[in-house]
């Protein structure tokens, strides 16, 4: 259970990517709250802090720090911009060796986050710091 919950955890944090009209101003650290639902076991809220740092024009970094009632989670990341306010990109949680699919939609200075695994699924919204 502890480590579906933090595969849900980082899915969650990785999906939490910001997306702006401008592709640059993604980089930098957000943080907001969500939840995360593991394909077995109760939903749960989640709180994450995320990091991004641009590699390429089209391509960010991305390290995401998240916890819930029950966990703590680091997981890493590499997103894609698809156009100027979407995002997409896996994730990886090498504490639990889980993996996962996240997509962003950025409006204003929020960004909505969506993540999916084989081991659960969450949403989230973040805010520029």
């Amino acid at each position: 259970m502890a480590k579906f919950q933090a595969f849900v955890i980082a899915i969650a944090a990785l999906l939490a990517f910001p997306i702006s009209a401008q592709a640059a101003s993604l980089s930098g650290t957000w943080s907001g709250s969500g939840y995360v639902k593991p394909t077995k076991g109760p939903r749960e809220s989640v709180r994450c802090r995320v990091t991004f740092s641009r590699q390429s024009s089209k391509v960010y970094g991305v390290r995401a720090v998240c916890a819930s009632a029950s966990a703590k989670i680091i997981q890493t990341g590499e997103l894609l911009m698809v156009n100027p306010n979407r995002y997409v990109g896996d994730f990886y949680n090498a504490q639990f060796d889980i993996a996962g699919r996240v997509r962003i939609s950025l409006t204003g200075s929020s960004q909505k986050v969506t993540f999916s695994s084989k081991n659960g699924h969450g949403s989230m919204t973040l805010r520029k710091n």
